[in-house]
């Protein structure tokens, strides 16, 4: 598990980073509110970032096989599955902070309609 998120690449610190800030906002907000809406805002932000890091690995990728003829199919498909761990993990972090994000919008009693 943790040498798949070492796999990610660089932007997979960044997507880690804001996890922790999402953590941290949580904890905050155990007692009294406390920038309730930035952990939604947050996990959109990790969603988002997750795609463009997947877009930049998969743009390099493509650009460095043009002169290249022959690449085996495995390489090829190692590649994919190392750029899509960032789109994954975003993911995943954007459906943990948007339950976070409902447990204390409903704890809170911040809704209103």
């Amino acid at each position: 598990m943790i040498q798949t998120l070492i796999n990610g690449g660089p932007f997979m610190m960044i997507l880690l980073i804001l996890l922790s800030a999402i953590l941290f906002i949580s904890v905050k907000n155990l007692k009294e509110p406390f920038y309730t809406n930035s952990i939604i805002l947050l996990g959109i932000l990790t969603a988002f970032f997750g795609i463009f890091s997947t877009w930049i690995g998969m743009n390099s990728a493509f650009e460095s096989m043009n002169g290249l003829v022959n690449i085996a199919p495995s390489i090829l498909l190692n590649g994919v599955k190392t750029a899509l761990i960032t789109t994954f993990t975003g993911g995943g972090i954007l459906l943990i902070s948007t339950a976070i994000w409902v447990y204390f919008i409903k704890k809170h009693n911040l809704l209103v309609v």
